[in-house]
């Protein structure tokens, strides 16, 4: 993905298909498999856009996408075993500069704190408050360079 373009069709042709192999309920199998491919897709196209550089958004490859992509990480991160998959995408998503909106990282973190709130072993259990640290570290670096 090393030009804009390339960029730009490679999301929107692959986001579109693992969002809707991800919500087909004849694929739960392969939920995980797919976040990790989401994951490492929106990381590529983040590292390859130095070149195409916004802070509207608007040549971002990942931007048309991103609604579908929040509504399979929100649906992830309600499921213990998808959790660490899905705050792999929402990482690679919010270290996407000009991708999120305030609003938007609003939801996020709202999400996380619930399903903290909602499952008091995950607050406990180290693998998980690592990750959890590590985004609300990287949300409040992007908050303070707004």
């Amino acid at each position: 993905m090393g030009t804009a373009s390339v960029s730009r069709y490679t999301m929107s042709q692959a986001v579109p298909h693992l969002v809707k192999l991800f919500l087909n309920p004849d694929e739960v199998s392969n939920r995980l498999p797919v976040l990790q491919l989401l994951s490492d897709l929106i990381t590529a196209a983040r590292d390859s856009r130095d070149n195409i550089k916004s802070k509207e958004g608007v040549n971002i490859p990942l931007s048309p996408f991103k609604d579908e992509v929040l509504g399979v990480v929100t649906v992830s991160l309600k499921n213990v075993g998808s959790r660490r998959s899905a705050i792999a995408v929402v990482m690679g998503m919010i270290t996407t500069e000009g991708l999120m909106s305030d609003e938007e990282l609003g939801f996020i973190v709202h999400n996380v704190n619930e399903i903290l709130g909602a499952d008091p072993q995950i607050s406990d259990d180290a693998r998980y408050s690592q990750t959890y640290f590590g985004l609300f570290l990287v949300l409040s670096m992007l908050h303070s360079l707004q």
